[in-house]
């Protein structure tokens, strides 16, 4: 009998020593039923030795222990598992709820469970539980060996089939819930899925160094660095806005220009140490960081510590002293400033536009190689794989904004005005572009179709117009705005809008073009950083900018009925009507306005080298001065409060002279 006791010790203590201990993330739940009969399947993701058990318990984590009130059921291994092998386990303790339930993994003892892996129907919860929720236990790391899901359903299972990788790049993809299938029928037949290990090549030694910025504009800028020594395979370059990227990327795991990493994008992948980045706007921070690697496919190895990092700015603009010969308190404004945007100027191709526009600006790199242009009318989104094409390829055309069949020239591709940059954007051609048609823009009342942000109907007074979403409103203004400026008088042809509502538009059976609207819009919805950035790409290759975004204030010395000249109220230095101004030279000036938006109290800040005495001019959108104030200065800082609740809400522009030298800020009052 002694000896009979004696074989079962060894061969259970054999089946102990058989088994395999498990660390966090070697198990992955990859399906689950909790319509019955309850069913979860999982994968292990290191080899396991036959007898090996596992845990499975349906009991919330309360933060310090499981709580006891559901079930646990133990799988054993009946043979020794290579890693990759998936497994199906018919539960019989647990009684998984579809009101919402977890599953944790975990070996050793309830009290003190080593926990492996945990999914939750619902999302992880940090008060108290219920049978239906849980929190997470500390050990498990949510996208990598801990998967939630927003809106809980009865079943689901992981739905990308094949999968090569290594256990970090495999468990990255599993615990995202974008990758899985959800659904409150039960799952009859989960997918065949497979998965394999590729080794990873050896880390590389360094990091590049050495991070430099050159020819930063408000539209593109230069990003260079010195190569890693001794060199790696490649380097890849996330690129965030307005911080620092905040997540590495994943070893094993091959990215592609556009591909989303945490909070960045990839801007380069590849041996090359420096990149153009042409899809930046005007006054943003771009964070970066630069990584080498080694190896290529499921084999590449980042080198995640430490890497290359580094911010720049981008320009706020490139107007530089292009209208240093502009004065708008003169009578000669208009016609200065026509025959300043008229030349020079290079006409580009209408035919062009793509190679142009969307092969250098209007776009956004995407996942996958892709890029993405948007609609200005309506807001749509088009991914398309390069290069650029327009419809019928795409549903993309060019529009005109002040519409070819409104030029008194009768414009066709080869003048100057079907040409012009300023005024053509990319809109979907069937929903946006044709329903627009030779329509006047508006704000609509009466609908009768609409796409998304963009809207076709009745304003008003009955009116039909066209009304583009939001944030184009202003710059649909400006566009029409500039257009009737720059061609009015050109060869002999009348662009006002006199001409245009009471000859050219009548003739097309079409409602009048309300100023008032343009004005209202140019307002509301002042020059954004992405709008100064495209007038200063346009620029670079037109030879000429659209003024109206440079100086938005000046659209209060121009009856574009007309076109003719309005004077501006003189800015005087001791009262409103009287006296004259002889400033005292100041060499540099630049502005701050604070709190932006205001409700309240406003702050000015004036930093001058030298003593000065300035005007300050505080004017509305729509062309009302709200304040004059003249200010002795100081060297140095100088800080003016006013009182921003006396203000409406809208856009505001502070502009500050001194010595024939002026500079302005845009604010907001909600």
């Amino acid at each position: 009998m002694k000896k009979v006791l004696l074989a079962f010790c060894c061969v259970f203590t054999g089946l102990l020593q058989a088994q395999t201990t498990l660390t966090v993330g070697d198990i992955a739940v990859i399906g689950y039923n909790y319509d019955n009969p309850d069913e979860i399947k999982f994968v292990n993701l290191v080899d396991i030795a036959s007898g090996t058990q596992i845990k499975f318990t349906d009991n919330g984590w309360t933060g310090t222990a499981l709580s006891t009130t559901e079930g646990t059921d133990t799988w054993t291994a009946s043979a020794a598992f290579t890693k990759g092998t998936v497994h199906t386990f018919l539960v019989t303790s647990m009684a998984m709820s579809t009101s919402g339930d977890q599953i944790f993994v975990y070996q050793g003892a309830a009290t003190s469970p080593a926990f492996i892996y945990g999914l939750s129907t619902t999302a992880w919860i940090t008060g108290t539980i219920s049978s239906n929720t849980s929190r997470l236990p500390s050990a498990l790391t949510t996208g990598s060996s801990a998967l939630a899901f927003a809106t809980k359903r009865d079943n689901g299972n992981y739905n990308i089939v094949v999968n090569n990788g290594s256990k970090a790049t495999l468990l990255s993809s599993i615990s995202n819930s974008a990758n899985w299938t959800t659904t409150d029928t039960r799952i009859t037949s989960f997918p065949a899925w497979t998965f394999s290990f590729g080794g990873l090549a050896a880390e590389p030694a360094t990091q590049p160094t050495a991070l430099s910025f050159s020819g930063v504009k408000t539209h593109a800028m230069g990003v260079d660095f010195t190569a890693a020594s001794p060199a790696p395979d490649g380097y890849i370059m996330l690129r965030a806005n307005n911080v620092l990227p905040n997540a590495d990327p994943v070893d094993g795991v091959t990215y592609m220009q556009g591909d989303q990493v945490g909070n960045a994008k990839v801007a380069l992948v590849g041996t090359a140490t420096s990149v153009f980045i042409e899809s930046v706007i005007a006054n943003t921070t771009y964070g970066f960081r630069i990584y080498s690697y080694k190896g290529a496919g499921t084999q590449i190895n980042y080198k995640q510590t430490s890497p290359l990092s580094g911010t720049v700015t981008s320009g706020a603009t490139g107007m530089s002293n292009y209208y240093s010969t502009i004065n708008a308190e003169v009578n000669t404004f208009i016609s200065d400033l026509q025959s300043r945007i008229r030349s020079p100027y290079t006409k580009i191709s209408y035919d062009n536009y793509d190679e142009t526009m969307m092969t250098h600006f209007a776009f956004r790199d995407s996942t996958g190689g892709q890029k993405v242009a948007n609609c200005i009318y309506s807001g749509q989104i088009y991914a398309y794989t390069p290069p650029f094409a327009w419809t019928p390829i795409s549903p993309f055309s060019r529009e005109h904004t002040w519409c070819v069949s409104w030029t008194p020239t009768n414009a066709t591709s080869g003048t100057n005005e079907y040409c012009d940059h300023h005024h053509l954007f990319p809109v979907n051609q069937n929903n946006a572009n044709a329903v627009r048609n030779n329509h006047p823009l508006g704000e609509v009342v009466t609908i009768i179709s609409s796409y998304l942000d963009g809207t076709y109907g009745l304003d008003a007074n009955g009116n039909n117009v066209y009304e583009p979403r939001d944030a184009h409103k202003g710059d649909a203004a400006r566009a029409l705005l500039y257009m009737s400026l720059r061609y009015n008088g050109v060869g002999g042809f009348n662009w006002t809008f006199n001409n245009l509502n009471n000859s050219i538009l009548p003739a097309l059976n079409e409602d009048p073009q309300s100023i008032a609207t343009l004005l209202q819009w140019h307002a509301q919805d002042p020059p954004s950083n992405y709008e100064i950035a495209r007038n200063d790409y346009i620029y670079s290759i037109q030879n000429n900018r659209n003024p109206l975004i440079d100086h938005p204030e000046w659209i209060s010395y121009i009856n574009f009925n007309n076109l003719t000249y309005i004077p501006a109220p003189p800015v005087q230095p001791n009262s409103p009507n009287s006296g004259s101004f002889t400033p005292v030279n100041a060499e540099r000036m630049e502005l701050l306005v604070w709190p932006n938006p205001m409700n309240e109290s406003g702050y000015i800040s004036i930093d001058v080298d030298k003593a000065s005495q300035a005007n300050c001019l505080m004017v509305s959108m729509t062309g009302q001065i709200v304040l004059t104030k003249i200010l002795n200065l100081n060297s140095g800082n100088n800080t003016i409060e006013f009182d921003a609740s006396t203000l409406t809400s809208g856009a505001y522009i502070v502009v500050v002279e001194t010595n024939g030298q002026r500079e302005f800020i845009r604010f907001i009052v909600e």
